[in-house]
């Protein structure tokens, strides 16, 4: 069982001083005794929520100093959407309690911090990290808002002196602060039984700290903003670091296919990544771990907000509204003063309506709320003068109609837009959003935006359907939406009028059409939108996704993980119980101990790194083979290609005593173990079957010839009985897609010819049915083994073979290793047998170290082999150690 960080810490002070009357042996004993009853660590499931900023509401109170211990006052804040998952994670998933880490909206002094972190942690399950106000503002205001922020909003910096460009400072601020958090977390986690819930574009490289620490830890992250294409994205410096934070977590959140898109593409483009489709979710494949990509829209709370509606100052405040805009449509936006938001936009669609149809200007009122903005710049200063130019150009042109007046809260009069330059309360936001026939936003970017559905649920009424028809709401409901196709909630409220913000022309169409909308179209949008509204809340959204986490990796629990890689780079494998590193110096020793050996060696991707042109053995690896062809306890090494036969007897025709199959087994060229270079190549498939593949070659010819036409990189190889279609130098992404087009392409025009299409890594290959990498294991292991293995008259030892290799990279070679798996276990074949001897590359029993049986994959993937080795480079040393071996030794009978 893995103790807390804190709780090992403390335990280990204690054995090291026991203190006055114990032992270490005696506090050894007490602590297993505590372990065993399980009163040392809290086994309740738990979700810990890590946020920038803590759903809590403070303020400085020296008054309450004496009683609290600090001079701050907290309070819970109930429209924080971290605060709001809780009921959700505690209604719905199997978690009893809510953890939440982040940091506070003040600073607190050093003094003070002890005792409000203790505050918080008892009264409102909280834990605050506290970063000090110089690496605050370079990791928030310097790196977050002022270069994330616009980078995943599809801005770049272009000009030299732009406060946005990328600053090593501010990175390194970023970098620190993340590591803050997740010391924090790492203080307070039980990793056996928490699940950690990440969010948003401030802790990207949070999963790695945690993945580091622990590698078997239940992250989850959940990004609030969009993510830009993968054209924006890899301007980013430290673009592979970031992709590899949130691939340390095992779900990552979106909230559309859009956002999660184009995050794939990154890891596809950036780090060679592939996705699939795995239980209707898409997973990323990252080092054995499987990361769900989850599109999952967040909601708003919906209880609160209908509570809200009858609140004393809502419903004052909704009266004074409706008798300000009596007889007239009142449209409404509500948006930060933010350059991404489109208010200047919207405006200028609005004065584009009234223009067109100025006989709209008494029968529609425009209100648009401007909550303060979060930074500022030269950007936003221009975007919120235009805001104020075109108001007031409209309310001078526009304003008084037929001598129209009507007197706002303010006192002002005769406006048809009414601009709220000021943060509201969520009272007067929930009166505006009740009053309102048509809710506007025309954010030219945004993650989420959640005004749309704050905006049906107050126009829904209370709970009480009579409360809300007795305060004049109408029945059935009515409501109508304007929505930039920007905005992450526009796909799921299908009802609304979908506008390209930029267009202004569509915007005020759409105005128009709102205007002019009748009740009953109006009924049916509203029904619509409720429903979905109504049942994916701000609960639903934190339960799914702690579901699917929970889900994923209680999938995982059976997986051996390591970690790898050093600093951000750090990455965890993943691997099946029984797939495992090869040991090289215990193969090593089971290949001196051998008295009769078979090896069967893959070539590209094996011997040499796998790559778009022909890669020739070098002048030591042509050594390294020829001794082991030499060696007499070899009774058989064979390299395993799908190579065309002319380049193998090119390339190897100076080693002796190799056995040679080419075309994946098409052709086969016995070892010359005499040395006279009389072997020729033989044909291992039935008589008519160069025929056959004639036929399907001149259906498949002219189809690769487009696709190859078609995309820029890619490349044919022509190996005779097989084609291969390479694309690995082409667009991941293009040649994907023509990949999976041309699969279905040329099945469709093969139905009826004996040939198999199969794809592999970066190509696909097509070649003649039955040929495949098992034909040698058949001849070398099967029951006319007798006839291809070294006979003794070259030197050969006697009995069967007691030593099995076989080992390559992709997808061709796990027929092989199949065909060895099954033919070990032959009693008529060519291997030794006992009922005790061990499966293939299981461990070997005590007393039977007579067989040893090595399948052997080249990267750590999906594999019928049992073993792996991480690249070219460790076969050739393995070659090496085996030639080093036989040299040392001499045979033995």
């Amino acid at each position: 069982m893995r103790r807390a960080a804190s709780t090992s810490m403390h335990n280990l002070q204690e054995l090291v001083n026991p203190g006055p009357g114990g032992t270490m042996l005696d506090r050894i004993a007490q602590l297993e005794a505590e372990e065993a009853r399980g009163t040392s660590v809290d086994q309740s499931e738990r979700v810990v929520i890590v946020c920038n900023s803590l759903p809590l509401k403070m303020r400085h109170d020296p008054e309450g100093s004496e009683e609290r211990g600090h001079s701050w006052h907290f309070e819970m804040d109930p429209d924080s959407i971290y605060a709001q998952t809780s009921v959700g994670i505690l209604e719905k998933t199997s978690a009893e309690k809510v953890l939440w880490i982040g940091g506070l909206g003040s600073e607190v002094e050093l003094f003070e911090q002890d005792a409000v972190a203790e505050d918080l942690r008892d009264r409102f399950s909280c834990v605050p990290v506290f970063l000090g106000a110089e690496l605050k503002d370079k990791h928030y205001k310097g790196f977050c808002k002022g270069f994330l922020w616009p980078l995943m909003h599809y801005v770049l910096p272009m000009s030299p002196q732009s406060a946005g460009r990328y600053n090593k400072v501010n990175w390194q601020g970023y970098l620190a602060a993340n590591k803050r958090f997740a010391d924090k977390v790492v203080e307070h986690l039980s990793p056996d039984y928490d699940f950690v819930w990440v969010h948003d574009y401030h802790l990207m490289l949070l999963p790695t700290f945690l993945r580091k620490r622990y590698n078997t830890v239940r992250c989850g992250y959940f990004l609030h903003c969009p993510f830009p294409s993968s054209e924006i994205f890899k301007t980013f410096p430290n673009r592979d670091l970031v992709l590899r934070g949130l691939l340390n977590a095992d779900v990552v959140g979106f909230h559309t296919f859009d956002y999660a898109r184009h995050f794939l593409s990154c890891t596809t483009r950036l780090l060679g990544l592939n996705h699939k489709t795995e239980r209707g979710a898409l997973a990323i494949d990252y080092y054995g771990r499987s990361v769900s990509v989850k599109i999952c829209p967040t909601g708003v709370d919906v209880a609160r907000l209908q509570e809200g509606i009858m609140w004393p100052d809502s419903v004052q405040r909704r009266q004074a509204y409706r008798a300000q805009f009596e007889g007239r449509k009142v449209f409404l936006g509500v948006d930060d003063f933010d350059v991404f938001k489109g208010i200047e936009l919207k405006l200028q669609a609005f004065e584009l309506l009234l223009s067109q149809h100025p006989e709209l200007a008494d029968k529609i009122v425009m209100v648009q709320v401007c909550n303060p903005a979060r930074g500022d710049s030269r950007e936003l200063q221009e975007v919120q003068q235009e805001v104020f130019d075109i108001v007031e150009r409209l309310n001078a042109t526009y304003g008084s109609i037929d001598g129209r007046s009507s007197k706002t809260s303010d006192g002002e009069s005769g406006k048809v837009v009414e601009l709220i330059n000021r943060g509201t309360t969520l009272a007067e936001r929930i009166a505006l959003l009740s009053v309102a026939d048509c809710a506007v936003v025309t954010a030219t970017r945004d993650g989420m935006n959640l005004l749309p559905y704050e905006y049906i649920t107050c126009r829904q009424g209370p709970v009480s359907v009579d409360a809300g028809t007795a305060d004049g709401y109408p029945l059935p409901r009515q409501s109508s939406l304007i929505m930039s196709e920007f905005v992450g909630c526009s796909s799921s409220l299908s009802g609304a009028f979908r506008v390209n913000p930029w267009n202004t022309d569509d915007v005020a169409d759409a105005m128009y059409r709102a205007a002019l909308l009748s009740g009953g179209e109006a009924e049916a949008r509203h029904e619509r939108h409720w429903k979905y509204i109504h049942e994916h809340t701000v609960g639903y959204w934190a339960a799914s996704n702690i579901n699917e986490l929970k889900r994923l990796t209680d999938g995982n629990g059976n997986a051996r993980c390591y970690g790898l890689g050093f600093g951000l780079n750090f990455r965890v494998v993943a691997m099946d119980p029984d797939f495992r590193a090869m040991d090289t110096v215990a193969c090593a020793a089971d290949y001196g101990k051998a008295k009769k050996r078979v090896l069967l060696i893959d070539y590209d991707g094996t011997l040499v790194q796998a790559a778009s042109y022909d890669v020739s053995p070098d002048a030591e690896l042509l050594s390294h083979l020829t001794a082991l062809a030499a060696d007499p306890r070899n009774a058989a090494v064979c390299v395993v290609s799908g190579r065309e036969r002319k380049q193998l007897d090119n390339w190897f025709r100076n080693v002796p005593g190799i056995a040679l199959l080419a075309e994946h087994g098409f052709w086969y060229k016995p070892p010359d173990w005499s040395g006279s270079g009389s072997k020729d190549w033989q044909m291992l498939v039935p008589a008519g079957t160069e025929e056959t593949i004639k036929r399907w070659r001149e259906i498949v010819e002219p189809i690769l010839d487009q696709y190859h036409d078609a995309t820029d990189g890619s490349l044919i190889r022509d190996k005779g009985t097989s084609m291969i279609w390479d694309y690995r130098d082409a667009d991941p992404d293009f040649g994907q897609w023509q990949a999976k087009e041309l699969m279905d392409h040329l099945e469709s025009v093969l139905v009826n010819e004996q040939v198999d299409v199969f794809p592999g890594h970066n190509h696909v290959e097509i070649k003649a049915h039955g040929v495949s990498k098992a034909t040698p294991v058949e001849m070398f292991l099967g029951e006319n083994w007798e006839i291809h293995l070294r006979p003794e008259s070259e030197g050969g030892t006697p009995g069967k073979v007691d030593f099995v290799m076989a080992i390559g990279d992709d997808r061709s070679d796990e027929e092989m290793f199949m065909a060895v798996d099954a033919l070990v276990l032959n009693p008529e074949g060519a291997v030794v047998q006992k009922m005790s001897c061990p499966m293939p590359g299981k461990e070997k029993s005590k007393g039977h170290e007579h067989l040893s049986v090595y399948c052997v994959t080249v990267g750590q993937k999906p594999s019928k082999a049992d073993f792996y080795l991480d690249d070219s480079d460790d076969v050739v040393q393995l070659v090496r150690n085996f030639t080093a071996t036989g040299q040392s030794q001499s045979p033995s009978t």
